[in-house]
């Protein structure tokens, strides 16, 4: 899925790509309405796995390199840039789902924080460590 890694998508939009994913896979193993399979089989059956899950694991491969790759390049640099505007007053309404949101997201469900520059330079020692970023990619 190309550049799946800098999608920004909500989890219902994920949710509807994973089931037109299920009704294609149940379409090429001929599974019509009376015939079952449940949807933990279906992939199974596929060797194959959720989209949403394909995503999220990209978008962490992302970040790894991201944290890998020049303090001063710009993908790093709007990194720091918005940690920095974290402090900043927000915009009135309802919070935006941004790629770094999603980001954060996922750090929290790891137990992982990017609140300040500290976690920033926490998270790019891990990454250095590639055994325990991988380890932690395969927690999806």
């Amino acid at each position: 899925m190309y550049n799946s890694s800098c999608w920004a998508a909500p989890k219902a939009s994920l949710d509807k790509l994973d089931v037109v994913h299920r009704r294609h896979l149940r379409t090429i193993l001929n599974y019509k309405y009376p015939s079952v399979i449940s949807n933990l089989n279906l992939y199974k059956r596929c060797d194959s796995e959720p989209l949403s899950a394909r995503v999220e694991r990209s978008r962490w491969k992302m970040l790894g390199h991201v944290l890998r790759g020049p303090v001063e390049g710009p993908a790093y640099t709007s990194l720091v840039f918005a940690i920095k505007s974290l402090s900043m007053k927000g915009r009135i309404g309802r919070p935006q789902s941004n790629l770094f949101s999603l980001i954060k997201h996922d750090l929290n469900e790891r137990n992982l924080f990017l609140n300040n520059i500290n976690d920033l330079y926490y998270l790019r020692n891990i990454a250095f460590d590639r055994a325990s970023w991988r380890k932690m990619q395969s927690l999806i």
